[in-house]
């Protein structure tokens, strides 16, 4: 796994990622012996403010100092691919990243790097990015992601040779408009999703007790933490 290298780059921020992030950068960022990525589909799903961006962010550092990729993030809404980019662009300034340019324009941020690699922000349609190609497709606001919006996305990496898209939300509550999430959710837990599908998640074994603590912290790995 380039997990421990990824989380070694991003805390030349300044930033310090907690065990759980690191675990999950360890899983995402594993390989296989022909140094393929082992999980091509990744979600994850936890509470809000706990943390979940951040894995992004690292996530994305990485793959842009050190590989070059092309990079797709989108989310639901304008507001969280503005701040998932000033996020990113503090970071890559803060260890020093050959940043060669930078658009802030809303609906259209950017980041390039002296090696190539480019990371693009945008808010999902059923028509987003067609025609485009990349590495890595991050999918946010995930909860919410709808079908014909991944009708149009799931192409824009078909042509990379070591393709990889992550799927990272909250758990849904009944006003979420998205169903691809709940659904990679129950394939890749019932098997039908395939070998290189993974799912990792922060929940209680049945029903239980909104007063219970305990169970607070079942479902909140940052709680008590941040």
């Amino acid at each position: 796994s380039q997990g421990a290298e990824a989380a070694e780059l991003y805390e030349r921020t300044g930033r310090k990622l907690l065990p759980w992030q690191k675990k999950l950068l360890k899983d995402l960022l594993s390989q296989t012996s022909k140094g393929l990525w082992r999980h091509t589909k990744f979600g994850y799903s936890l509470p809000r403010r706990n943390g979940k961006n951040e894995v992004l962010s690292a996530r994305e550092c990485y793959g842009l100092v050190r590989r070059g990729e092309r990079i797709m993030h989108t989310a639901h809404r304008t507001t969280a691919t503005h701040e998932a980019w000033e996020r990113l662009l503090d970071a890559l300034t803060k260890m020093g990243a050959p940043v060669v340019s930078s658009n802030k324009a809303r609906g259209s941020e950017n980041i390039r790097l002296e090696n190539g690699g480019k990371i693009e922000f945008r808010t999902r349609t059923s028509k987003g990015g067609l025609g485009e190609g990349y590495d890595l497709l991050v999918i946010d606001e995930a909860q919410e992601y709808q079908s014909d919006q991944e009708s149009a996305l799931k192409y824009v990496i078909s042509a990379s040779q070591n393709p990889q898209t992550i799927l990272a939300g909250t758990p849904p509550t009944p006003i979420s408009s998205g169903t691809v999430f709940a659904k990679f959710r129950d394939d890749t837990m019932q098997g039908r999703a395939g070998e290189n599908a993974a799912w990792v998640e922060w929940g209680v074994e049945r029903e239980t007790d909104p007063l219970n603590k305990e169970a607070w912290y079942l479902t909140n790995p940052s709680l008590g933490v941040i």
